[in-house]
């Protein structure tokens, strides 16, 4: 087994919403980073057009399905996980809300701080970040569930969801409309309805569109299809910084 060996200041294992945002921030920082992904690099036409292209949907290398949508157990407990650079932003139906008060005001951690106000600047970050907005489009199921809500009483609790989605003209590309033309450009949204299977479009704010382009723009390193299968602890003689050895 060859090892190649190089030092960084920071390693991070996976580049979901945490690994991507940390990666930004430590490249804004100017540290040297390395972001390593386990699962693949798309494109957006590498995306499938439904999940019954399970080869391109699910991660399964058993059965040599080699998508981004992994399902896993953990203690009993089924769930499911992004698996490739994008992390679970590839899939997720991008729906980006801010907590009601009442979660605020949970008597678990209430008392600990003012946390409304305390999260307020890290929400707004976020929601710039990701470009969240209402969604302009109603269609036969939120009609539907209009009529469910008016028919219980509850009608004035019906409003569009805030998704991180661009909605620019439908189907065509401009210039990036959220970082001052510094971002990648985007397409308007389609209205597909594909957003859990990967957009297609470039319509969808996922990590690549915004955290992640940025890092890799500061000079960020990210590795696809490394797959991390031990952490150690730095010996005596390196004080500092994370070093990656690559097996193969």
């Amino acid at each position: 087994m060859n090892t190649d060996s190089v030092v960084y200041d920071f390693i991070i294992i996976g580049s979901g919403f945490g690994g991507s945002v940390s990666a930004m921030r430590l490249t804004e920082k100017g540290y040297r980073v390395l972001v390593l992904e386990r699962g693949m690099r798309y494109r957006d036409s590498d995306f499938p057009e439904s999940n019954r292209a399970i080869s391109k949907y699910l991660w399964m290398p058993i059965i040599r399905c080699f998508g981004f949508f992994q399902i896993s157990i953990l203690n009993g407990v089924m769930f499911a996980h992004g698996n490739g650079v994008g992390g679970g932003s590839l899939g997720y139906a991008n729906v980006l809300e801010v907590p009601p008060d009442k979660m605020f005001e949970n008597p678990s951690w209430h008392h600990l701080a003012n946390w409304k106000q305390v999260l307020r600047p890290h929400y707004e970050t976020a929601r710039r970040m990701l470009g969240v907005t209402s969604n302009p489009y109603q269609g036969p199921a939120d009609k539907m569930l209009y009529e469910i809500a008016e028919e219980y009483g509850m009608e004035q609790t019906f409003r569009p969801t805030q998704v991180g989605v661009y909605f620019g003209q439908e189907g065509k590309e401009a210039d990036d409309p959220y970082f001052n033309g510094q971002g990648p450009s985007r397409s308007g949204c389609t209205y597909c309805g594909g957003c859990m299977v990967g957009c297609r479009y470039n319509a969808k704010n996922t990590m690549e569109k915004n955290y992640l382009y940025f890092a890799e723009k500061g000079g960020a390193e990210i590795r696809p299809l490394a797959n991390v299968i031990d952490i150690q602890q730095l010996s005596q003689d390196q004080q500092d910084g994370a070093r990656y050895e690559l097996a193969y």
